[in-house]
């Protein structure tokens, strides 16, 4: 039977390079003990002179080796032994006792490698040479490592193949209320025997009730893999749908000889997914308008390791703020991200390429003229390999509904370019038939030579629209020209912009501009795009601040609403009041009053709500009334219809503005829906901070596990105050560590694996991780001597 056992523990490490590490007798004394997953690039501070560039915030590069001695106890006769590799970043070999047993060129996608003729009982030696020294390579940071897990897989000669059994959703039918499944399995016979066997699947719902079997039976002579499909059907089926994602089980067994020799599982969700020309995005049939936004693979203070209670915590707040759309920027992400969209509920563009055989340059946008390295080196002889990795691995995701076959690519204006679209899009179409597949089209109505061919365009299943304002007349028509010249077109925005910023900064003088504007970028894009159903939904650049695609001397971009420590910036208000419906919305910018100094100056206050009318206040005194409407009322029963609300209509923003003359104290804003107070806001200005608050996300957890804590600063009030800025160091007592500390300042250039850190703007994250069950204990100090505790428990 199959056996899959993650391998992360007890490594050896060494950033440098020699061709004996290789060999099982090698000298480790430049090695260091190293568990996985790992990015060396985040272990060392960035430097400018870094050959990673802004591009890949300025990180370490070069190098490694990663050694792990093995025991086995036998080697069966008849099993095979794989190891599976869910991301190495980049060019990695693999060697087993000395022999070269396979690798990898392409640093995002999983892979496998069978070691079984490379064993031996009694004591073995892994050995992995990864190769990431050609930068700048990737756009944006990529991280350099075994970033992703490891695990020794075992089966026995007639297996599922990799990632082997894919279900996909046939039909659903109301009237009947039915589902039916289509199910699909490929096995292998690695024996040297003719093998008869069956396959067998059981879907069970989720509360553990079995709601289908089926099964078929497979030939296969020695050496062959074969393929077999059942289309059960699935009584009174509960719909995945993004409020409601509600997941099955599969699971499936080869049986051969009446004994079962190999299983897999699975979580799958019933549901169909398609774009219309006219209707946008289906979800069951159903019109769903996509509020998405982009993501890289980077968490922050870990790099390109993304651990599941990290990208947890990153999409619940997307989630609560009203986000529905994750699209994974723009390479295959880490398993465990589409695992938490299945159980979230979030619709998913899964990316494969950033280019195909143009390169980019990766500190600017576009092909280069020059030497660049990167994804082009390894297209030419594997790119049918890396996309078909992908659509296997990801198949079984209820959350994936779209494929992108590339971002940007600078093919879309070359002559080659629609071969090569084509090329890509029929494996997708081979490997999956239940899904449609887009390119992110940055240059759609651009100026020649580099704007995108009709023929490119045209061949798209969907067509992704990076940017759709960005060229002459389409920054007011957007969609509207090509919505006229080919209405049977399926349209989805997959690049526009965000509103982001910088937490807590109301100086004005940010990259990204003024909090008093950072959400207009979008404003106008969005009253379009909600209101024409043909536009299937954006998203956005980007959902959470990253590392990379910056200038020094900072580590990373700022075009989120959340930073890269998960914290909320005001822009966050922004998009949960027009994607949030269930929840009142009503936020204050600057969410800081205290400007010292500035006193009878004016000061714009913005304000980001769903209510109908907002008043506000200063020190008790009335400042004025705004509102805004979106979508806005069309009369339904008389001309006249609704007059009443149009008198609170002030702006055709999708924000509210004041202009407030500066006095100490407290702003006040009072949110209204018809009529009735329903929110009431306040932004006060605070006396220093005299206290720390710590609290974590869990206190319970098990080894290995990760406790995210969050650190404000209070003043002598127990309010927030949101510009205090201290050191602070953190010592952890017990069983556990710390990874590390991120407070979102991009221009804090020091190492995250430090033991202390400044807050920024009133925050500090803090990452924990447990090593072995016991109690815990984690202590906080300031600079100024403010103390913090949190104790954690962790089980066995």
């Amino acid at each position: 039977m199959r056996t899959m056992v993650k391998w992360n523990k007890d490594w050896l490490f060494c950033l440098g390079d020699a061709p004996e590490y290789s060999a099982p007798e090698a000298c480790e004394e430049n090695f260091r003990p190293q568990n996985l997953p790992h990015d060396w690039s985040v272990e060392y501070e960035p430097e400018e002179k870094e050959k990673t560039g802004g591009g890949g915030g300025y990180a370490k590069s070069g190098i490694g080796w990663y050694r792990k001695h093995f025991s086995l106890e036998c080697v069966p006769e008849g099993e095979k032994l794989y190891l599976y590799f869910e991301g190495i970043y980049m060019d990695s070999t693999i060697y087993i006792n000395g022999k070269k047993a396979g690798g990898h060129g392409y640093g995002y996608t999983s892979f496998h490698v069978d070691i079984t003729p490379y064993v031996r009982a009694g004591e073995n030696v892994a050995a992995v040479r990864v190769n990431n020294s050609l930068v700048p390579n990737s756009r944006w940071y990529s991280g350099s490592g075994i970033y992703r897990d490891v695990y020794l897989v075992r089966t026995d000669s007639v297996h599922f193949d990799h990632f082997g059994v894919r279900c996909g959703t046939n039909g659903i039918y109301p009237k009947q209320n039915q589902a039916a499944l289509q199910i699909c399995a490929r096995v292998t016979n690695d024996s040297e025997a003719h093998a008869n066997v069956g396959v067998l699947h059981r879907v069970y719902d989720a509360e553990g009730a079995l709601v289908s079997t089926s099964g078929i039976a497979i030939s296969l002579a020695p050496g062959e893999t074969g393929d077999c499909m059942v289309r059960p059907t699935v009584e009174a089926p509960h719909l995945w749908t993004d409020e409601d994602p509600y997941l099955y089980t599969l699971e499936s067994t080869v049986v051969k000889d009446g004994e079962a020799v190999d299983e897999s599982s699975a979580r799958i969700g019933i549901r169909t997914a398609a774009f219309d020309a006219d209707r946008g995005f289906l979800l069951n049939g159903n019109t769903v308008k996509i509020k998405g936004m982009c993501v890289h693979h980077d968490c922050g203070l870990t790099g390109a390791v993304g651990y599941r209670e990290s990208w947890e915590r990153r999409l619940k707040e997307l989630k609560e703020m009203g986000c529905n759309g994750i699209r994974c920027a723009h390479n295959p992400p880490v398993p465990v991200l589409l695992d938490l969209c299945d159980e979230l509920g979030f619709l998913v563009m899964d990316e494969a390429f950033d280019e195909w055989l143009l390169a980019k340059n990766k500190t600017d946008n576009y092909y280069s003229e020059n030497l660049a390295y990167g994804s082009s080196m390894f297209f030419p002889d594997h790119a049918k390999e890396d996309i078909t990795a992908m659509l296997r691995r990801d198949y079984n995701h209820p959350s994936v509904v779209i494929w992108s076959i590339g971002n940007e690519i600078p093919e879309q204006s070359s002559a080659d370019g629609v071969k090569l679209l084509k090329f890509l899009q029929d494996i997708c179409h081979r490997e999956d038939s239940t899904r449609m597949v887009t390119s992110a089209c940055d240059n759609i109505a651009a100026v020649e030579p580099i704007r995108t061919s009709r023929e490119f365009e045209n061949a798209l299943d969907v067509v992704g629209y990076n940017y759709a304002g960005r060229w002459r007349e389409r920054a007011e028509t957007f969609y509207e020209e090509d919505r006229m010249e080919f209405p049977k077109r399926r349209m989805i925005g997959t690049e526009n912009p965000s509103a982001g910023g910088t937490r807590g900064d109301y100086s004005g003088k940010g990259r990204f501009g003024s909090y008093t504007n950072a959400s207009m970028g979008h404003e106008a894009l969005w009253r379009y795009t909600a209101s024409h159903d043909f536009v299937s939904g954006d998203f956005l650049w980007t959902g959470i601040d990253y590392l990379g695609e910056t200038r020094w001397p900072s580590r990373g971009a700022g075009c989120g609403p959340l930073d890269t420590a998960g914290f909320r910036k005001d822009t966050y208000y922004y998009f949960r009041s027009i994607w949030n419906k269930k929840a009142v919305t009503l936020h204050l910018a600057p969410s800081s009053w205290n400007f010292a100094g500035e006193e009878g100056s004016y000061k714009q206050v913005i304000c980001y709500t769903n209510c109908d009318e907002v008043k506000l206040f200063i020190n008790g005194k009335y400042v004025g009334s705004r509102g805004y409407e979106c979508p806005r009322y069309g009369c339904v029963k008389a001309w006249n219809d609704g007059w009443e609300k149009r008198g609170r209509i002030t702006t055709n923003d999708l924000h509210l503005s004041w202009d407030v003359v500066y006095e100490p104290g407290t702003l006040r804003a009072e949110g209204y829906k018809d009529g009735v107070l329903a929110a009431v806001e306040e932004v006060s200005t605070t006396g220093n901070a005299v206290q720390l608050s710590a609290k974590a996300d869990r206190t319970e957890l098990c080894a290995d596990g990760l406790a995210q804590i969050e650190l404000s600063a209070l003043d002598e009030a127990g309010r927030f105050v949101p510009d205090a800025c201290p050191e602070i160091s953190c010592v952890v007592e017990g069983p556990a560590h710390l990874m590390g500390m991120d407070a979102g300042d991009l221009k804090d250039l020091s190492l995250y694996g430090n033991d202390h850190r400044k807050m920024f703007n009133g925050l500090l994250l803090a990452l924990i991780q447990a090593d072995a069950p016991g109690e815990v204990k984690v202590k906080f100090a300031s600079e100024n001597g403010l103390e913090a505790e949190v104790q954690l428990q962790v089980r066995g």
